[in-house]
């Protein structure tokens, strides 16, 4: 393993190892770097057709101070967790992290290349609140985001209303599951090109 293992060779080879196994299945992927989520920033949110992960890396350089604040953020968004980390936290990183949470391992081969390991596999969070995590999930999409979705399914009397209220109606129309599926259909083709900020509407 390479001494001191820095953020942004970590992110590479895990953004490159995700972005390859959905390639080999043919699914659709979006990786999204340092999004808000709650009072934390996550190092990277995937989204596919159907879920949303979440990956807190840990280089060799990082502190674990504010890990516990960041697991809670996480699982308020994330359908599933990973923690990535190098050698430094390699033998006590499953202490501070929740059973459901994933474990990645990079690690160096003979090469002195970087490949990584899945540890231990994440599972969803048995004390989530199904509805409560889609609406915060939902607050990830743009007011614009969440209008295309009124005018796509032709809902009435939206036009005015603030970010969480168009999201609370969305959930009441068409029901959580479909809510879901657009969420991560509009993530994963979201055009950062068109978005001007000046005209998205204050929470």
């Amino acid at each position: 393993m390479e001494k001191g293992l820095n953020d942004p060779a970590m992110r590479e080879i895990l953004f490159e190892t995700i972005e390859a196994d959905h390639e080999r299945d043919g699914s659709p992927v979006r990786v999204f770097e340092e999004l808000v989520i709650g009072k934390s920033r996550a190092d990277a949110i995937v989204v596919t057709r159907e879920r949303i992960l979440g990956f807190e890396i840990k280089s060799d350089r990082d502190s674990l101070i504010r890990l516990e604040k960041q697991v809670h953020n996480y699982d308020r968004f994330c359908d599933y967790c990973y923690i990535v980390t190098g050698l430094h936290y390699l033998d006590r990183i499953e202490e501070h992290v929740p059973a459901h949470w994933g474990i990645m391992d990079i690690l160096s081969d003979e090469n002195g290349g970087l490949h990584i390991e899945t540890y231990r596999g994440a599972v969803r969070n048995p004390a989530e609140r199904p509805t409560v995590k889609l609406k915060n999930q939902m607050n990830l999409l743009w007011r614009s985001e969440l209008m295309e979705i009124v005018r796509r399914y032709r809902l009435r009397g939206y036009s005015s209303k603030n970010k969480h209220k168009l999201r609370d109606m969305i959930v009441t129309e068409l029901g959580k599951e479909q809510s879901k599926l657009l969420t991560c259909e509009l993530l994963l083709n979201r055009d950062y090109s068109i978005y001007k900020k000046e005209n998205e509407e204050e929470d």
